[in-house]
């Protein structure tokens, strides 16, 4: 009667397990301004809110409305305080979620005997300070390197030494194998890349093989970011985004869209793309179909 009983409950908790992975794996968010009120009135229908509830609620009620009978009986049988809706339910599996993703990649790294650490340190938008944890290694069931995210985790003292503990202690925490620990990679920064008091010299104190390599990508976006102050290349940009902007109307795109068939046949290109503010590989994309027409 027990296993019965665990089995039932099992059955009613699993869609909305499900749809709280479902809101991670597609990064939307779960909760909406208002998320107290029933899902079902007491006429056993869907009950609509007058307010956003949230994309979690509202998948809830997609799958009663497509026929979900134990999420329908458990949430018309469940006591008020025992839904497993509210926001502490929600935060709690998707907690065990990240456990369960954690134990499989701390499991691959460690079978990897090697790998190294890549951290750096930036405010929230609250003003705390926050440490970007991530491994790279190679995966050896998929045969390529990865470089997978581990945690952020909170700082208070971002001084060389400090860090290095708080990367060291929570690799451990994790389960890492910390003697497996063959590389280090963070910014220029001093606190991070210094020699005598950095964070890569403190962590290769103590383990002598982690080597501490200049993250390239750093390196990249500063040339970049020096490069676009230079007068030709700033001027370039404004032009370009002008000549996007001109050709922005209907009756010039259809010009355009003639002379490009014209000029080159076998493209597939049929207009320019404008610059976005904020996606930086659409202005790749833009730059790149540009300099293809012109």
């Amino acid at each position: 009667m027990l296993k019965k009983e665990i089995e039932a409950n099992r059955l009613k908790v699993i869609p909305i397990v499900k749809t709280v992975i479902f809101c991670g794996r597609q990064g939307i968010a779960l909760r909406g301004h208002r998320d107290s009120e029933m899902l079902l009135n007491a006429n056993e229908n869907i009950n609509e809110p007058e307010c956003n509830d949230g994309n979690f609620r509202q998948l809830l009620r997609f799958r009663i409305d497509a026929g979900d009978e134990y999420l329908k009986s458990h949430l018309t049988s469940c006591a008020k305080n025992a839904t497993y809706l509210s926001w502490k339910i929600q935060n709690e599996i998707l907690s065990a979620c990240n456990n369960l993703i954690l134990q499989n990649l701390v499991c691959a790294v460690n079978k990897a005997k090697g790998f190294s650490v890549l951290a750096d340190e930036t405010s929230d938008i609250s003003n705390k300070e926050q440490l970007t944890i991530c491994v790279r290694y190679v995966n050896l069931e998929q045969k390529k390197i990865r470089e997978d995210f581990l945690q952020f985790v909170e700082v208070t003292d971002v001084s060389g030494k400090a860090l290095a503990q708080t990367i060291l202690q929570n690799l451990e925490i994790m389960g890492l194998e910390l003697n497996y620990l063959i590389g280090q990679g963070y910014d220029g920064a001093a606190a991070m890349s210094g020699k005598f008091n950095g964070t890569q010299k403190h962590i290769n104190d103590k383990y002598p093989m982690a080597l501490y390599i200049h993250c390239g990508a750093h390196c990249l976006n500063l040339a970049i970011s020096f490069s676009c102050n230079v007068t030709d290349i700033r001027n370039c940009m404004g032009t370009m985004q002008a000549i996007c902007n001109f050709f922005g109307y209907p009756k010039r795109q259809n010009v355009l869209k003639i002379s490009i068939q014209n000029e080159l046949h076998e493209s597939k290109l049929k207009k320019l793309k404008k610059f976005c503010p904020t996606r930086w590989v659409e202005r790749h994309d833009s730059f790149r179909i540009c300099s293809r027409i012109c």
